[in-house]
């Protein structure tokens, strides 16, 4: 058998040596590679999810969870304020901060409806809140927020989630004792609650008699034919027959 010299053994040698490098590379570009390919796979999978994930969210969003984002970005950008109730008066007043922050400037005056069960003193915090309530006796309010456990702010009551179907006598009795437990208010006035007035408002009852009652009254509107006292005159809906009467 011939005995390689040490000249081929050295060829030999770098000639392994020389395959043992291509071969690494080769397994480095493959490892780099199926790298790559993992990463846009996920990055093609995270895109379609979240894609997904936007589609489903507006299919199945629905009016309860618009409302929440609507007055969760109102909340944000809301004025800090005070609520005064006086059972006396059966006035609403909002205060806001001075610049001492302290609550003394009045901004707004509402004539609302207290009743039976409605606190006589206290000082409570809003907190949930609802366009639409199932409220006592079978009936609904419009832009309701919880002062505490079933006392609400809410517009007149309705017979239905209709805005054309108001009780509207109960609606000329705004200004007086006349409800279960909640406060009464026009659905304006409702309505300026539940968008401005952010979640942790203070809400303070108090009795006094101090004459200090709302310029505004509300009119009254049994008198009125079927089609206009069946809505809130105050409700800014396109559809309410007040905005044509009015004109």
């Amino acid at each position: 058998m011939k005995k390689i010299n040490f000249k081929n053994r050295r060829i030999l040698k770098t000639l392994i040596e020389y395959i043992l490098c291509l071969l690494l590379v080769e397994i480095i570009v493959v490892i780099i590679a199926s790298f790559k390919t993992v990463n846009n796979a996920k990055n093609v999978e995270t895109a379609t999810l979240t894609e997904m994930s936007n589609i489903n969210t507006a299919q199945v969003q629905d009016e309860q969870s618009a409302n929440k984002i609507r007055y969760e970005i109102l909340e944000s950008n809301a004025t800090s304020y005070y609520i005064k109730i006086n059972l006396k008066t059966q006035t609403v007043k909002i205060y806001t901060l001075d610049e001492n922050d302290e609550y003394t400037i009045l901004i707004k005056k509402m004539t609302c409806s207290t009743g039976t069960y409605t606190p006589t003193e206290g000082v409570f915090q809003i907190s949930d809140k609802f366009e639409w309530a199932y409220l006592v006796g079978n009936v609904y309010g419009q832009y309701s927020t919880r002062i505490t456990g079933a006392i609400l702010f809410h517009s007149v009551p309705y017979t239905s989630r209709s805005k054309s179907s108001l009780e509207y006598w109960e609606y000329d009795k705004l200004g007086q004792a006349a409800s279960k437990g909640c406060v009464r208010l026009t659905v304006e006035d409702a309505k300026w609650i539940y968008d401005y007035c952010k979640k942790g408002t203070k809400v303070e009852f108090y009795s006094e008699d101090d004459g200090d009652y709302s310029s505004e009254t509300p009119k009254k509107i049994s008198d009125y034919n079927e089609e206009l006292r069946g809505w809130d005159p105050t409700d800014p809906d396109p559809q309410n027959p007040w905005l044509e009467y009015k004109k």
